[in-house]
């Protein structure tokens, strides 16, 4: 057998977020069912890497190092050891790309992306990258020079300095949901509202629908996704409600292939405003009740809901602005308007979802493998 003439792989590289890895396994589900190559890099116990396993796909670790941006004594300590995690992920990524042979870098973001875009473009390989949110992390601005294509979910002019390598795809997401999506809602007696906290949870969410749980539950169904840290609270909320409140209250520390369900299920969909959490909703044409994360990089989680607000497509509000009253009496409102929960979904949808999403990013990358 000619080695040489077996088709070399894709490097995907991401991680540490749900949203660094979820439409990464999108594109990495596509090249598989294409019979295409690809290896996925993470970082060596992150949360990729138990994902991408369990789908019994190739996984490469490589060191990272996360940089701090408030700077202390400890910080900068901390920042230096990172900067020599740095330093050995790409002489691993330099490894790798000449072991593997591999013919281009598609980059997610995340800190253990860095070290491979910048091996990849000393070896000459193509990197592509994809920018999720409407304001770029620290991966994606460092990584965009060297890129041969910028992917985009929001419109390339929201971006400073963009050029003619960006292009606007949307965000790819997994196959189980776009299939769920093609079904039917399933039958239910009442509304239901999907609560996520995404995969590390949103304490301040929790904390303001433990508040007003007993008081929801009596006109609606509720399904929680806390995240594993605060999962036995709010087991213990469920357990202290009486028998038919218990069942009209989920809580659930996380949710994977049973997400679906509750997505073509939900009337209403109360979440953080992270840009691949929001392209799910779009898909399933649900109304989303954003509540960004105020300390999130850059503040692009309150930049990404007010783009869709601006768009009639999200209802924003800000933490501050919130009180366990006043939510009540927002998904109340909702609730009982059927009319705007319909619009509200078809906007978003409409909006910043596009089917074709992993068929062009696939496309531009073996485009550019030819050049």
């Amino acid at each position: 057998m000619n080695l040489s003439k077996q088709p070399k792989p894709i490097i995907l590289v991401g991680g540490g977020t749900g949203g660094h890895i979820f439409p990464l396994v999108a594109i990495g589900e596509e090249l598989a069912a294409q019979s295409k190559p690809f290896v996925f890099v993470g970082e060596k116990g992150g949360r990729e890497e138990a994902i991408v396993k369990e789908l019994g796909w190739q996984f490469q670790p490589i060191a990272a190092g996360k940089m701090r941006r408030q700077l202390t004594l400890g910080t900068t300590l901390a920042n230096l050891i990172s900067a020599f995690r740095t330093i050995e992920g790409f002489f691993q990524a330099l490894r790798l790309l000449i072991k593997t042979g591999a013919t281009a870098v598609m980059s997610k973001g995340g800190y253990v992306a860095l070290p491979m875009v910048y091996a990849a473009w000393v070896l000459r390989k193509p990197v592509f990258i994809h920018e999720s949110d409407s304001v770029m992390g620290l991966t994606n601005r460092l990584s965009a020079r060297f890129a041969a294509r910028v992917f985009t979910a929001f419109a390339p002019e929201v971006y400073p300095n963009h050029d003619s390598r960006y292009l606007q795809v949307g965000i790819p997401i997994r196959k189980t949901l776009r299939q769920a999506a093609r079904l039917r809602s399933p039958k239910k007696t009442r509304p239901l509202v999907l609560i996520l906290g995404g995969i590390q949870g949103a304490s301040a969410i929790n904390s303001l629908i433990r508040q007003v749980v007993k008081k929801l539950v009596a006109t609606a169904d509720i399904v929680h996704v806390t995240g594993e840290r605060e999962a036995s609270i709010y087991q213990k909320l469920q357990d202290s409600l009486d028998k038919k409140d218990r069942a009209a209250y989920k809580p659930f520390s996380f949710l994977d292939r049973e997400l679906a369900y509750y997505f073509q299920a939900a009337d209403v969909v109360v979440s953080r405003a992270g840009s691949t959490t929001v392209a799910e909703g779009a898909l399933f044409g649900k109304a989303m009740y954003l509540i960004p994360l105020p300390t999130a990089a850059g503040n692009h989680q309150v930049e990404n809901a007010k783009t869709l607000k601006r768009e009639h497509a999200v209802i924003m509000r800000e933490e501050y602005q919130l009180s366990p009253d006043k939510l009540y009496e927002n998904l109340s409102a909702l609730l009982n308007d059927r009319a705007e929960l319909s619009v509200l979904g078809m906007k978003l949808k409409g909006y910043f979802y596009n089917e074709d999403a992993i068929e062009m990013i696939i496309r531009e990358i073996e485009n550019g493998q030819k050049k």
